[in-house]
């Protein structure tokens, strides 16, 4: 599980959005608060006055990193912003990153666990969404048990047919390599090397605008010989990030 963890750490990292340079608002209210982060955890270190202005500088979930007209820098909440005041002397108004964003990114990477026949199963995965409603992906996954380990990777095509749902199932089709290896206590057992192919179904949990859970059920069939297939039941919960 360790070697997973530095995926982990990494991937949180990519949590904030870039906004456009330039764009000044100006504030309505009586005044503005900048916290030292984004969340109301973090303590207000500024207040901006009426009739100043600010730059957005980045988006993160519901906060905004502003700069003032003097270099200060902080973070407010959208509330507070969707008070402010365009060039145009009109209300600023954000659209729901959450349900609208995630439906344009391209890239994603993601890790769970699970079991595979009752064994502890880690995957990774990485995929590349071609169309709104169509994905490619590639998985390596590793289950270790009381007898063997098994690892496997597969190439998928995930089909999504709901896209626009915060909840949103799918289903996929893959085909890959499976390998099977007894452990050195087990005599006369030998490792298996095969061909595989699969299916799924499953459903991804939008959070935010990069960050969503998903869960599968899959069913692998390994072709062992010319007469002889096994199939493995896999459960996987697990997390995923867009990066672009």
């Amino acid at each position: 599980m360790a070697r997973y963890c530095w995926l982990a750490a990494v991937l949180w990292l990519v949590s904030a959005s870039a906004v456009a340079d330039d764009n000044w608002v100006q504030v309505a209210d009586p005044y503005l608060e900048l916290h030292t982060g984004p969340g109301r955890g973090y303590p207000v270190t500024y207040v901006v006055e009426r009739g100043k202005q600010v730059d957005i500088l980045m988006r993160s979930t519901d906060w905004f990193k502003l700069r003032t007209d003097d270099g200060r820098t902080g973070w407010a909440s959208r509330f507070q912003m969707e008070s402010t005041l365009t060039e145009a002397g009109v209300p600023l108004k954000f659209r729901d990153t959450l349900l609208d964003d995630y439906r344009k990114r391209r890239f994603e990477v993601g890790f769970a666990g699970g079991t595979l026949e009752g064994d502890a199963l880690m995957l990774v995965r990485a995929g590349y969404r071609v169309t709104e409603n169509l994905m490619g992906e590639i998985t390596y996954g590793e289950s270790s048990g009381d007898y063997s380990t098994t690892r496997g990777y597969y190439v998928a095509v995930v089909s999504q047919p709901f896209p626009e749902w915060r909840i949103s199932p799918f289903f996929s089709l893959g085909i890959g390599k499976f390998h099977n290896i007894p452990n050195a206590t087990l005599v006369g057992a030998s490792e298996t090397k095969s061909n595989m192919a699969n299916a799924a179904i499953g459903v991804n949990m939008y959070v935010t605008r990069r960050f969503f859970v998903r869960g599968d059920y899959r069913r692998h069939v390994a072709f062992i010989d010319e007469n002889r297939t096994r199939a493995y039941n896999e459960f996987s919960l697990g997390v995923g990030f867009f990066l672009f």
